[in-house]
């Protein structure tokens, strides 16, 4: 045998233990790649995920607003009396004393113990705890982002379509009313000198009931019931227990009030001056000029908007739900506010006329393009 030392290879110790920096590195690279390019399919799946249930919401205030018109025969109002609640808050507060649409259907949502609380209501009732302030997720839009913030739990996203919310009074029966012919919620109290919530600085009129016709009287699934309105430039302080007021011409967006109106009217520009849906700090939301009497603090809530990009969900008269785009034109919002088949004298005047290029109003004439912005 050969005495020779043979010289052996170096051999890699099997039972190493861990990576190297630069391998290390490596892996962290890769990942940070991965969700970078996996973060925004996420937010875009998170958002498909809360406009779904956004939609959800409105479909089921739809059902429980039908329900209770199929139970009592006529719609809730934007504003309405609760007996008991009325008169006890009137003698306190008459612009306290009146409920939104959000209170008559609460039977319908499940939330009976908490309509009872209104219509059993006294000054005992005062001194327990307010259910009003109890959060109900149907109210809110997953979107909004008010309602994670603290002290948000009674948040509402959604509006009523209001038509001209009592801003423009019908004068042509035997006593004055809101018209009913350019939305599907009306004011069912009124200004009597008999009520409890009389304002005598207010004119004096009828309330205003609204059925299941009148309010699809050109199609139910022509005719908007309830739309978002939680957008970047909605009013920051809106629960769904506001008490409603009465209104004056031309400033009747009160964020109280839960509803959206109709525009009024164009000015002297163009009616796609009047920016209808999502209004955001970048697009211009008043006509120029402003019509006189406007009010401009309250103007963003005369209109629908949300948090979902580009888009607004709204429910129609006969239960579906679907998107509506921030771009739609002007006139065809307006022709989707108005319930009945004639619409009011203001709204024709201001809504289904333009300016020529000679400054003159003339008759608009629908285009098929309208409805495909």
């Amino acid at each position: 045998m050969s005495d020779t030392v043979r010289a052996e290879c170096p051999r890699t110790d099997p039972r190493r233990d861990g990576f190297t920096i630069l391998e290390l590195l490596v892996v962290i690279a890769i990942i940070a790649i991965l969700v970078g390019l996996l973060f925004p399919a996420l937010q875009i799946a998170r958002e498909s995920v809360r406009r779904t249930s956004c939609a959800s919401n409105l479909r089921q205030l739809g059902q429980a607003t039908m329900m209770h018109a199929e139970s009592r025969k006529y719609l809730p109002g934007w504003r309405n009396e609760v007996t008991a609640y009325t008169v006890a808050r009137s003698a306190i507060d008459k612009t306290k004393a009146c409920v939104s649409w959000t209170v008559p259907i609460l039977p319908y949502i499940e939330q009976q113990p908490i309509y009872q609380w209104y219509d059993a209501y006294s000054s005992a009732a005062a001194s327990t705890t307010d259910p009003s302030t109890v959060r109900i997720p149907i109210y809110a839009c997953p979107s909004n982002r008010r309602e994670q913030e603290a002290g948000a739990a009674a948040q509402l996203s959604y509006a009523a379509n209001a038509g001209t919310g009592a801003e423009v009074l019908n004068t042509n029966g035997p006593q004055d009313t809101q018209f009913t012919g350019d939305g599907v919620f009306a004011d069912a109290v009124g200004n009597l000198p008999t009520a409890a919530t009389y304002d005598a600085t207010r004119p004096v009129y009828l309330p205003a009931i609204m059925t299941v016709k009148d309010a699809s009287a050109d199609g139910a699934a022509e005719t908007i019931l309830f739309t978002e309105r939680a957008g970047s430039r909605a009013p920051d302080d809106v629960v769904w227990a506001d008490n409603p007021r009465a209104v004056k011409a031309s400033r009747g967006a009160l964020s109280s009030n839960h509803g959206v109106l109709h525009p009024p009217k164009i000015g002297s520009g163009w009616r796609t001056d009047i920016q209808v849906i999502n209004p955001t700090a970048e697009t211009r939301p008043l006509p120029v000029p402003i019509p006189g009497g406007m009010n401009v603090d309250d103007w963003p809530a005369r209109y629908p908007s949300s948090n979902h990009p580009n888009a607004v969900n709204v429910t129609f008269c006969d239960g579906h739900t679907r998107v509506i785009s921030e771009r739609i034109d002007a006139w065809v919002y307006c022709q989707l506010l108005s319930s009945g088949e004639v619409m009011l004298s203001p709204v024709v005047k201001d809504w289904q006329q333009q300016f020529d290029g000679s400054g003159l109003l003339v008759p608009y004439t629908f285009k098929p393009s309208d409805l495909v912005k």
